[in-house]
C-alpha cells in the first residue's frame, strides 16, 4: 500500500474518516486525546501518501444529537446571546438538555430540515470559533478543522446502492426501519433510518464518503472504542461497495477522576483546556505545552486509558517535552524511511507508534526528524 520513500511508484491516496465531536460541548480529555491522534496520523501519514481528511460537522448537524440539542436552544433559551458565551457556559447548556429528557422526532423534525439545509444554530457557531482557537494554540496542522460542508449522496442513492449489494434491509415499503446488514460476517443488523424518517449518524457518513470511495486506496476510519460494532459495521460494507481497503483506529476515553462517562453527564469543569493550559505554557512555553499534550495523551494514557487524566501527569510530559526539544535541535537524518518501517502494511503511521518513537534513546531512531515533522509549522500559528 505504501511505497518505498525512495521508489518513483505513485504515493497513495489515504482518507482519513474520523466520526466528528459535536459541536454542542466543551473539548474534553478525551476529545483532545482523539483530535491530537488524528492531527498525528495526518502528519505522519502525510509524509508517505496523499492525505485527506473527512471531517466536516455540517454532515452531522441534522442527527439527533445536534439538532435535538438546537432545538432545545430555541425552545427554552430564546433569545440567547451566543457571543458572549464561554465554551463551559455552551457545555452547561448541552447537560442542561440532555437532563431535560429526549423530545420526539416529530418535534425536531423542522429542525432537522433546517441543520441538513446548512443553517448552523450560533451556540454551535461559536463554539466551532473558540475550538478553532484551541486548534491553534494546540498546533494542530488544520486549526479550520470541521469548517465547510461536502456534497452528501442522497438517502435513496445511498440505500438503493447498498440494497443492489445485499448489505441493506430496506422496510420503507412496510413503514419500517432501514438496516445496514452485515450479518453474513456475523455482526448485527444496525438501524440506520427510523420509520420515521430520522437517520442516525451512520447513515450520514455512508452519505458522504460512498461517492468519493473510488478515489482511495485507503479508507482510514477513526472512532472511539464504544462506536467499534457500528465501524465495524461500516467497514464491511464500505469493502462491499468496492472500497481498496478499510481499516478501523479506535481512541478510549479518557477518565476523569476515576470515571468514563460522556460529556453530556458533566463533570468536566476542572478538565477543560481553557481551566488548565494557561499555568503551564507560561511555565514551560507554548512549544513544551504543544509536544507535552500529545505525549501524554497518546503515549502516557496510551491505547487503553486506563488511569485518570491528571494535572500533575500532564506537567512531568510538558518538561519531558522541553527537554527533548531541547536536546534534539540538531537536523538529524530524516524520518521518512523510518516512518515506513513503521507503517508496513496497515497503510498509516499508527500515533502511538510515532509518540512511543518521540521517546526512544535509541540511536537509530530519527527522533529530530520525526519532531520535524509532528511540529512542522506549529511557529506559523
Amino acid at each position: 500500500m505504501v511505497a518505498d520513500a525512495t521508489s518513483s511508484v505513485r504515493r497513495s491516496r489515504v482518507l482519513l474518516a474520523p466520526i466528528t465531536v459535536s459541536p454542542t460541548k466543551p473539548l474534553t480529555p478525551t476529545h483532545v486525546k482523539y483530535l491530537l491522534s488524528l492531527d498525528m496520523i495526518k502528519r505522519s501519514t502525510s509524509a508517505l501518501s496523499d492525505v485527506d481528511v473527512a471531517y466536516h460537522h455540517a454532515v452531522y448537524t441534522g442527527s439527533r444529537q445536534v439538532a435535538g440539542f438546537w432545538d432545545y436552544l430555541d425552545r427554552c433559551h430564546p433569545g440567547l446571546d451566543a457571543g458572549a458565551l464561554s465554551e463551559e457556559d455552551i457545555g452547561h447548556l448541552y447537560v442542561a438538555h440532555h437532563r431535560s429528557g429526549t423530545a420526539p422526532f416529530a418535534s425536531i423534525r423542522p429542525m432537522v430540515r433546517r441543520a441538513e439545509e446548512g443553517w448552523v444554530h450560533p451556540v454551535s457557531a461559536r463554539l466551532l470559533d473558540l475550538w478553532e482557537d484551541h486548534y491553534r494554540r494546540l498546533g494542530m496542522a488544520d486549526p479550520h478543522l470541521g469548517r465547510g460542508r461536502p456534497a452528501l449522496a442522497s438517502i435513496d442513492e445511498v440505500v438503493d446502492l447498498l440494497v443492489r449489494h445485499d448489505v441493506c434491509v430496506d422496510g420503507r415499503p412496510l413503514g419500517a426501519p432501514v438496516y445496514l446488514d452485515a450479518t453474513r460476517t456475523g455482526l448485527p443488523l444496525r438501524p440506520v433510518l427510523s420509520e420515521e424518517g430520522q437517520s442516525n449518524y451512520l447513515l450520514y457518513l455512508l452519505r458522504e464518503l460512498i461517492p468519493v470511495l473510488p478515489q482511495y486506496d485507503l479508507v482510514v476510519l477513526a472512532h472511539d472504542v464504544e462506536l467499534r460494532s457500528d465501524y465495524r459495521t461500516v467497514a464491511r460494507v464500505l469493502e462491499t461497495l468496492g472500497a481498496a481497503s478499510v481499516v478501523r483506529f479506535e481512541v478510549p476515553r479518557v477518565p476523569l477522576d476515576g470515571i468514563t462517562r460522556s460529556a453530556r453527564a458533566g463533570g468536566w469543569e476542572e478538565y477543560t483546556l481553557d481551566a488548565f493550559q494557561g499555568p503551564l505554557i507560561e511555565e514551560h512555553g507554548l512549544a513544551a505545552f504543544r509536544l507535552g499534550l500529545r505525549l501524554y495523551l497518546v503515549a502516557g494514557l496510551g491505547r487503553t486509558a486506563a488511569q485518570s487524566f491528571s494535572l500533575r501527569q500532564l506537567g512531568r510530559w510538558v518538561r519531558r517535552a522541553r527537554r527533548l526539544l531541547t536536546d534534539h535541535t540538531d537536523g538529524g537524518p530524516e524520518a521518512t524511511r523510518y516512518l515506513a518501517g513503521l507503517t508496513g502494511r496497515q497503510g498509516y503511521a499508527d500515533p502511538y507508534r510515532v509518540a512511543t518513537a518521540l521517546l526512544s534513546r535509541d540511536s537509530e531512531v530519527p527522533v529530530a526528524g520525526l519532531l520535524r515533522m509532528m511540529t512542522g509549522g506549529m511557529e506559523e500559528q
